[in-house]
């Protein structure tokens, strides 16, 4: 019966030592897990805000250059009317030189003496 005793008890500490194997694997677990995670939310935060200073960095350049378009922008629209005053000349000007050449032109010519003379001694030679 002590033989029985002995291994009962044996039996009684592998089980409690077992128990506590299986309390330390769990909080071990947890630990991981909850270490884990943390080192995740450290990593996406570092991470957010290595994007954020990349993305604000690339925001500056895209204001910048936006607004460098725009100045061009502004500047090319206050020109458009004054080109298009510039053009607008050019063209009636151009329009006049060319009615003026066409006016000369289109003025009936005086008939020549010569031209109705010849037509006479033609007949006559016949």
């Amino acid at each position: 019966m002590e033989q029985k005793q002995a291994k009962q008890k044996q039996h009684r500490e592998i089980k409690q030592w077992v128990e506590k194997m299986k309390t330390a694997q769990q909080q071990l677990n947890t630990l991981l897990k909850d270490n884990w995670m943390d080192e995740a939310r450290r990593f996406a935060q570092k991470q957010g805000k290595e994007v954020r200073k990349l993305i604000e960095t690339d925001i500056e350049k895209v204001k910048s250059f936006v607004e460098r378009e725009r100045q061009d922008l502004e500047r090319l629209q206050k020109q458009i009317p004054t080109e298009l005053n510039r053009w607008k000349k050019a063209l009636d000007s151009q329009k006049k030189e060319l009615t003026q050449f066409l006016g000369r032109g289109s003025k009936p010519k005086k008939k020549t003496r010569k031209a109705t003379s010849k037509k006479k001694s033609v007949k006559g030679a016949v």
